[in-house]
């Protein structure tokens, strides 16, 4: 009976935590979810990511950061220091899943990002040298839904 109790109330909590928005794609929730709240979507979409790398879902959490670095390409925050953070944390999710390339990609990006609005990402000004080379990498290919 206690062991009811407990899966009853388990679901309950975790369907009040469970937000449905954050499973669509970025383009609706811009359209569902008012400008104001989008950051708030945004933090949401970290926290799952991180929670589903810690039970090894890698693969959703790329989605949840890709989706979080969309919409703050979408309500201007390109340019900043949380997006850069983001482009790390993907870069590290794309490394563990054997994307070297995609890996190389983002942080680029995001060290691109930091050296502009001056932020110091760990040792992203000891890496200027780096940053002026363009070329890719043989067999890289760039990524493709994200632009800098």
């Amino acid at each position: 009976m206690i062991k009811y109790q407990i899966a009853i109330l388990f679901i309950i909590s975790f369907g009040l935590h469970a937000n449905p928005i954050l499973d669509e794609p970025a383009e609706d929730i811009l359209r569902a979810v008012r400008l104001s709240r989008i950051p708030t979507v945004i933090n949401s979409l970290e926290e799952r990511a991180i929670q589903k790398m810690e039970s090894n879902d890698l693969l959703s959490a790329r989605e949840d950061l890709k989706k979080a670095i969309q919409l703050k390409h979408a309500i201007g925050m390109k340019e900043s220091e949380g997006n850069a953070s983001l482009l790390l944390q993907i870069s590290k999710l794309e490394s563990r899943l054997g994307n070297r390339c995609e890996a190389n990609q983002y942080s680029h990006l995001a060290k691109r990002i930091a050296l502009r609005i001056g932020v110091n990402l760990g040792a992203v000004a000891l890496e200027r040298a780096n940053l002026t080379e363009t070329r890719k990498p043989d067999g890289c290919i760039e990524v493709s839904w994200l632009k800098e």
